[in-house]
């Protein structure tokens, strides 16, 4: 916390004579995350808070070259204090069809967020800062791109931690094809607790191929989806790779203020480690443990602005041991001013 306001005064001095365009911003995102119902595969709890990001963001004339730097603080609902924050302090460059992110940087800056099989939604409510690079290369076909999300070095207390990962689509008119996915490497070394683990990688993909339809008299635009999820899982201990697999199918329909989006898994059961990696090395949703898994988010946009918007959710989960569902609430503000801009 202390290097934060010599960081900021660092930023304002400097400003004038080294970047042409300063602005100021505010970020903010409450959150409501309340789950009911069968707990076999997931614990059924109430996430809630409120996270609040002032920043900075110096910028050369042409726009081209960004510093940001800002303080991501976290407040849980029923807590007497601040949860512990996290730097913001990035590098961004933006040209054409190509864009690169270094430093600590917003998860939601990813030109497509993740579904949920991949990086749930609690990673986005208390990790919503990636540490490291990405790279974007974007046109009006599709994407694709590459980032790297250091987690935490390695010391005599603390376990290495890295994700490297890739996002892809590309389209012809209304057919799509993508891939997309993630490594993760865990370094837990027997620390003397019986913990069992050595070297723990396990590698996550989705390719799929699908269509995107727009129906502009309509004002409907559905993202249909079929493909697979496949995971590449083992411990160095024993050496032998894990290789579950299952088809998976998506379906986002969005009409108007609402939105209707359908998963559905069927296969082997992923996360062969189970409740071991939840958290550590297993970030996607801990449903898909079950061999098979159908979720239906029914979504409504009670405020649409480019700068704020206030999201209603009911997610329901289906497994072989039941269902359980949550109900969501979402809030989101970005707020900016100008402070200084050359002539």
């Amino acid at each position: 916390m202390r290097i934060l306001p010599l960081l900021l005064i660092w930023l304002l001095a400097a400003s004038p004579l080294r970047a042409q365009h300063v602005n100021a911003g505010i970020d903010m995102n409450t959150f409501f995350d309340n789950s009911e119902g069968n707990d076999y595969y997931r614990s059924t709890v109430t996430h809630a808070g409120i996270r609040f990001t002032p920043k900075l963001d110096l910028s050369t004339a042409d726009n081209l070259h960004h510093i940001v730097g800002g303080y991501n603080f976290l407040y849980e609902y029923g807590e007497s204090e601040l949860s512990k924050g996290a730097i913001e302090v990035y590098y961004k460059f933006q040209k054409d069809k190509i864009r690169f992110l270094f430093g600590s940087f917003p998860r939601a800056l990813m030109h497509e967020e993740m579904p949920d099989y991949l990086i749930c939604d609690s990673i986005r409510y208390f990790r919503p800062e990636m540490t490291g690079f990405d790279f974007l290369y974007a046109n009006d076909k599709g994407h694709i791109e590459v980032f790297c999300d250091w987690i935490q070095k390695r010391s005599p207390t603390e376990r290495e931690q890295f994700m490297a990962g890739l996002s892809s689509r590309y389209q012809i008119k209304k057919f799509q094809m993508g891939l997309e996915g993630h490594i993760y490497h865990y370094a837990l070394e027997d620390d003397g607790l019986s913990l069992g683990h050595s070297i723990h990688e396990v590698i996550t993909a989705h390719p799929y191929v699908g269509l995107l339809l727009l129906k502009q008299e309509w004002n409907i635009l559905a993202d249909l989806r079929l493909g697979a999820l496949i995971q590449m899982d083992r411990d160095r201990n024993d050496m032998k790779w894990h290789t579950p697999a299952g088809f998976i199918a998506d379906a986002d329909i969005r009409w108007r203020r609402f939105t209707l989006h359908e998963t559905f898994y069927a296969g082997n059961r992923q996360q062969y480690f189970g409740r071991e990696g939840w958290g550590l090395y297993y970030w996607g949703d801990t449903f898909t443990q079950s061999h098979w898994y159908n979720r239906t988010d029914v979504a409504y946009d009670i405020i649409r602005h480019k700068n704020v918007s206030l999201a209603a959710r009911l997610a329901f989960n289906f497994t072989d041991k039941g269902m359980q569902w949550h109900q969501m609430l979402t809030l989101r503000c970005n707020l900016g001013v100008g402070l200084y801009h050359s002539r």
